[in-house]
This record gives structure tokens, C-alpha cells and sequence, in this order.
């Protein structure tokens, strides 16, 4: 009997430990492997979903790269308005280049301030991508935009926009000011002139002034700065003459009377008298027969140029809209200046005489009874050898 019961016992004890496996591979073996199934099959729904996307723009794969080809070359277009740098040597060989001597095209720098560049902007990836995505409109889906987007963005790096101010103070003449302007809107690099102060002295017929200059660069994504050469030839006999390109040391008979002998001997006679008077015009330009004047009670521009056509050197004199011109039979051409006092404060009248010598003929001036405290005569531009006694 007690045998019997025990087997019983068994047997329910078998049954509660079958149960209790059955419990325990349910709870911990198939429910995981059940939620492990319905993640993988989330999973699978995901990629398949994305992959059913993917196929359909594959069929649209040759546009999409054509417009990151596109995109990214407008942006790399865009770059190359910029430096890489804006480092103070190319500066200074930039302010130099802007300088001019060139008949009625006159333009120095008296003094530049070379600002330190400063960070306005940062042109991150990010950046890069929003800047893309307004410019691919075209696109046929959100998804494809923000692929070609992407690949934009990881061409264009990390960028940094950096500006900085060049203060310039200048002198030189209209048309000369005129000619910057034209020189800086038209440069290869982005570059703008948010002021400028002209100021204009009647006597020397000069414009002044300052001008503000700014300059940008865009720096970073591997860009390579622009490189540029300042060496310049070194040692000279003389730092004042000598040199490549520089005048020579010439001596010529009329330094020994500081060129009086001009006024008895001379190829061109200049007179400046009072604009107001009644006697004869106030500026008188004559080479022999030929002479032009002017009335006007202003400083006027007396061009001279001498060139050489057919061997034989020819001189042009203009002022105004008058001109003459007579070929030059001597070595040298020499000019004698006829001036006088200024009578009074209305009393304007003058010359500028610029020189452009085209051949090796110097060019001697001798300058008698000008105003010492408000001087007729002033030498402009010139070229070749003159010298004004």
C-alpha cells in the first residue's frame, strides 16, 4: 500500500517538474526567442522598406549623380571668388599693383592700414548641406535631396569666412580714382568699397582722399593660399638712381646756370599770366607759329608726348581740345616757363604739364617769375628723363 501511494507520488511529482520545464522554457527560452523574432522581423520590414526605396531612385541613379556633379561644381565656383588667405604680403604687392602713373591715369597710395582678418561666418558641413538642398529643387523626392545634399556637403569641408579692412589714403587724379574703383569691382577675388572721401586742390589740380576697402577669404577644406614673389633685385650704386628700370645719372650743359640759358634758346615757350587780365590769354602754349591757349582761370592739363615715327622724333602738344605738334630736330627738348605773381586771390590760372617720352630725347624745363607761395607751374606725370630747373 504505502508502495502504491509512493509511485503516486512519483508520478505527480513528474508531472509538476514537466509543467514547471514547460513554464520555464516558455518564459525564458520561447518568449525570447518570439520577441527576438518580431524584432528582426520589424527589422526586415524597415530594411525592405528601405531597400523597395532605394531601388526605385537606383532607376534614377545617373540623374542624382549628375546633380551632385552640378552642385558641387556651382559651389566650387562660388569658392574660387574668394582666397584662400588674406595674408599681408599679398596684400601689400595688391596695393602696390593698384598704383598708377599713366598720362591723365594717376593714382598713389599714401598710406594703407592692413587689417587683421576677422571670422564672420562658418561654412560647416551642415551649413554646406542647407545651402544645397534650397538649390536642388528639382530634385523628385526629399530623400533623394538629402543624398545629393550629403555628398555636397562632404565636398565642401569646413570652411571659415573671414573679412578685413584696408583704410586707404590716396592722391592722384580723377580719372585715376575713377580707374581704382573700375580695378577693384572687376578684380578676380570678391572685394567691395563701402566709402568714399574725395577732396579736390584747384592749384595742383589733385584729388585726395581715403577710401575703405574690404577684403574677404574664404580659409579651410584644404584650399592653398596664393603665393606671390617679392624679391626684388638688391645692391645699386646709388639708392636714388640706379636700378632696373630706374632713371640714370645724366649731366647736361644747363645744370651749370640751373638752365638759364633755356630762355634765350628753348623749343616750347609756356606763359601763365593773370586769367583776368585784358593783355593776352592767361596760359599760352607756342612752339615757333603754333600755339594753343586758354582763357580759363582754372589749372589746365598741358599734355606733352614725344614719339618716334619713321625715325624721326615727333612732339605733340595738347590742351584742351587744341593741339600741335612739329617734329624735333635736336638731341633734347627744351621748354622755357614764363610766369608771373599772382595778383590776387581770384587769380587761379595755372598748368599741369605731364610727359610721356616714348624715346630717349630728355626733356629740360626752366621755370622764371612764378609765385613762390602759389606756384602757375606744376610737373605731373611724366616719363623718360625731364628735369625742371
Amino acid at each position: 500500500m504505502n508502495m502504491s501511494l509512493s509511485k503516486s507520488n512519483i508520478k505527480i511529482l513528474l508531472f509538476i517538474a514537466a509543467v514547471a520545464i514547460l513554464g520555464l522554457t516558455y518564459l525564458y527560452v520561447f518568449k525570447d526567442n518570439m520577441s527576438d523574432a518580431d524584432s528582426i522581423q520589424s527589422e526586415v520590414d524597415t530594411l525592405q522598406t528601405r531597400y523597395d526605396e532605394l531601388m526605385v531612385k537606383q532607376q534614377d541613379r545617373e540623374m542624382y549623380e549628375e546633380k551632385t556633379a552640378e552642385y558641387n561644381q556651382k559651389f566650387n565656383e562660388r569658392l574660387a571668388y574668394f582666397p584662400a588667405t588674406l595674408d599681408q604680403e599679398i596684400s601689400v604687392m595688391f596695393i602696390k599693383g593698384v598704383e598708377k602713373d599713366q598720362g591723365n591715369l594717376q593714382f598713389g597710395v599714401n598710406s594703407v592700414g592692413l587689417g587683421q582678418p576677422e571670422s564672420f561666418y562658418s561654412l560647416s558641413a551642415a551649413a554646406s548641406a542647407d545651402v544645397a538642398s534650397n538649390d536642388a529643387t528639382t530634385a523628385d523626392s526629399t530623400a533623394a535631396d538629402a543624398d545629393s545634399t550629403a555628398d555636397t556637403a562632404l565636398a565642401a569641408g569646413d570652411y571659415q569666412c573671414l573679412t578685413a579692412a584696408f583704410p586707404i589714403v590716396y592722391e592722384g587724379s580723377y580719372e585715376g580714382i575713377k580707374d581704382f574703383i573700375d580695378y577693384i569691382m572687376a578684380y578676380k577675388y570678391r572685394m567691395n568699397i563701402s566709402s568714399v572721401n574725395i577732396s579736390y586742390d584747384s592749384q595742383s589740380d589733385t584729388y585726395t582722399g581715403s577710401i575703405a576697402l574690404n577684403a574677404y577669404c574664404i580659409s579651410g577644406g584644404g584650399r592653398e593660399a596664393d603665393t606671390v614673389d617679392v624679391d626684388v633685385p638688391e645692391g645699386v650704386s646709388n639708392i636714388f638712381l640706379g636700378g632696373s628700370g630706374a632713371a640714370t645719372v645724366q649731366t647736361s650743359s644747363h645744370d651749370a646756370g640751373q638752365g638759364e640759358d633755356i630762355a634765350s634758346d628753348h623749343d616750347i615757350l609756356i606763359g601763365l599770366n593773370n586769367a583776368n587780365g585784358d593783355s593776352s590769354d592767361g596760359i599760352i602754349v607756342s612752339a615757333g607759329a603754333d600755339k594753343v591757349s586758354s582763357t580759363a582761370n582754372s589749372v589746365e592739363t598741358v599734355a606733352l608726348s614725344i614719339t618716334e615715327e619713321d625715325g624721326k622724333n615727333m612732339v605733340e602738344v595738347k590742351l584742351g581740345d587744341e593741339s600741335y605738334s612739329f617734329e624735333l630736330t635736336d638731341s633734347e627738348l627744351t621748354i622755357y616757363v614764363e610766369s608771373s605773381d599772382r595778383v590776387d586771390s581770384d587769380d587761379k590760372n595755372g598748368v599741369k604739364l605731364n610727359v610721356t617720352n616714348g624715346t630717349s630725347v630728355p626733356v629740360y624745363v626752366k621755370v622764371a617769375g612764378d609765385d613762390a607761395s602759389a606756384p602757375r607751374f606744376a610737373l605731373g606725370s611724366k616719363t623718360g628723363t625731364v628735369k625742371v630747373y
